[in-house]
């Protein structure tokens, strides 16, 4: 493991017994020989105080080989040779863990490979949580404070219908798309289009959201509901304990009679009930992803008055077909199931020859309960005694020589000990399914099942089907075509 032994003295520490550069890389250097790590680089900070981390070229030359992935462990004589700030030393476990450096002290007996090292680090862990809910607290005051005064917030950018310049406080109206804005009420409360209609015509006359995305119906609902266009701004509309709204300071879009009259609308239109699953002759439903724009195949039915009975078709459609922003067709479910049958024939047969039969391969696992946790608590036993003879050479009560060999014969008895454990608990891999099993499955009793069954088969086997829908020239009715089936293996 690449090591990054790091060491400090301050100007008053310099003559202190113990303390000095060197004897501090000696202590080090042994130590790391004793992991069986190697050092990538010894960064030295001599005569500098360790208040902070500013001001400290070794401690910046090693934050940068961290990110790079140059160094995954760091390793210093005590806590305070790195940082005496209690902010600093958070900032730096955080970093060590986001680029997967773990971090080590010799006299703090700090190491993340033992139970008293990771609690360590779940300390640290709960100062930091401590200093970023502060942060959150401060943030919201001030969030609060700004509303209060009249300013919409726009932390990424105004909502549509308004601009607002980098550095100025207040936003200002887009002509263009203040005018979309109030179509979209007229269309809402005046015309009585629904949401998915008003989206679909939106992206049909070619007009992106803020963002430069299509329109969709929870993004039109966004903007009914949104107070700035009647001038009022907000703030903590997701949680319902800190959420307001106060007169802005900006110019509104619409008067107030036409957004309360959007808003009974929409409360009048709330319908509150479970989901259904999907009916047994849609067993199809939530495999189905569109081969052109990739999103979900929705399910539809159409009903047909004849003479004597009422056709039912039932069928898939593309989720952004309703919206106008894809052009592939609905599908019905007929051809949508030919097209998975043949998909399937095309998969070459299962070779039994490669496939022993599951009592061959079944392996009985003996209960070796018993031994494992013996074979465990001896292994603590040896960390145990590990710890303390790190301890004692720390102490000096023995030198290096003895703790190396001491060291030696506790890893030489650890490895035995591991090996008994990991035979102990071997079990064995379950073998995986291959799709020409799946297929021979399929073959031999898709006919047989019923449209319960079919969807449960599709549950246990397949994770997606990606399909499309091809139009032959000259021809009115498109061809289904299955371009793949992500299985569940």
């Amino acid at each position: 493991m690449e090591t990054a032994i790091y060491v400090r003295v301050s100007t008053e520490e310099q003559a202190q017994e113990g303390f000095s550069i060197r004897a501090q890389e000696q202590k080090l250097k042994d130590y790391v020989r004793i992991k069986d790590w190697s050092i990538y680089k010894i960064y030295a900070d001599e005569g500098i105080s360790g208040k902070d981390i500013t001001g400290r070229p070794a401690v910046k030359d090693m934050i940068a080989d961290v990110k790079a992935g140059l160094v995954k462990n760091v390793l210093v004589f005590k806590i305070d040779r790195l940082t005496r700030s209690t902010a600093d030393l958070i900032y730096l476990v955080d970093l060590f863990n986001a680029n997967d450096c773990e971090f080590n002290s010799l006299m703090e007996s700090i190491d993340t490979q033992t139970a008293s090292g990771r609690m360590f680090i779940k300390i640290i862990g709960i100062f930091a949580e401590f200093e970023r809910e502060n942060i959150i607290e401060r943030t919201r005051v001030g969030v609060e404070r700004k509303v209060k005064e009249g300013y919409s917030l726009c932390t990424s950018s105004a909502s549509f219908g308004y601009d607002r310049v980098k550095g100025q406080k207040m936003q200002t109206v887009n002509p263009a798309e203040a005018e979309v804005v109030r179509d979209v009420f007229e269309m809402f409360v005046n015309n009585g289009l629904t949401l998915t209609d008003i989206a679909r015509r939106l992206n049909l006359r070619g007009i992106l959201t803020k963002k430069d995305k299509t329109w969709s119906s929870v993004k039109v609902r966004r903007v009914l509901t949104n107070c700035n266009y009647v001038g009022d701004v907000r703030h903590h509309m997701s949680d319902s304990k800190h959420k307001q709204e106060y007169d802005g300071l900006h110019e509104a879009i619409i008067p107030q009679g036409l957004f309360d009259a959007a808003k009974d609308i929409l409360e009048q239109n709330k319908k509150v009930g479970i989901t259904k699953p999907p009916n047994d002759n849609k067993y199809f439903a939530g495999f189905l992803v569109c081969a052109k724009c990739g999103y979900k195949m929705k399910t539809y039915e159409s009903r047909k008055q004849l003479k004597t009975k009422i056709q039912i078709t039932v069928g898939y459609v593309c989720c952004n077909h309703t919206l106008g922003t894809c052009t592939v067709g609905s599908m019905s479910h007929k051809k949508v199931e030919a097209a998975f049958e043949e998909y399937i024939s095309q998969i070459s047969d299962f070779n039994d020859a490669d496939n022993p039969s599951l009592a061959e391969e079944k392996k009985i696992k003996h209960d070796n309960s018993e031994a494992i946790l013996s074979l465990e608590a001896k292994l603590k036993g040896l960390e145990t005694r590990e710890h303390e003879t790190l301890e004692r050479y720390v102490r000096n009560e023995i030198d290096f020589d003895d703790y190396r060999e001491m060291k030696k014969l506790v890893a030489s008895d650890k490895l035995v000990l591991s090996a008994e454990l990991e035979r102990l608990s071997a079990a064995p891999k379950p073998t995986a399914v291959k799709p020409q099993e799946i297929a021979r499955n399929f073959r031999e009793n898709w006919d047989k099942l019923s449209n319960h069954e079919r969807r449960a088969f599709l549950k246990q086997f397949v994770e997606r089907i990606v399909i499309e829908s091809v139009k032959p020239k000259g021809e009115f009715f498109g061809q289904v075509k299955i371009r793949e089936v992500r299985w569940r293996m």
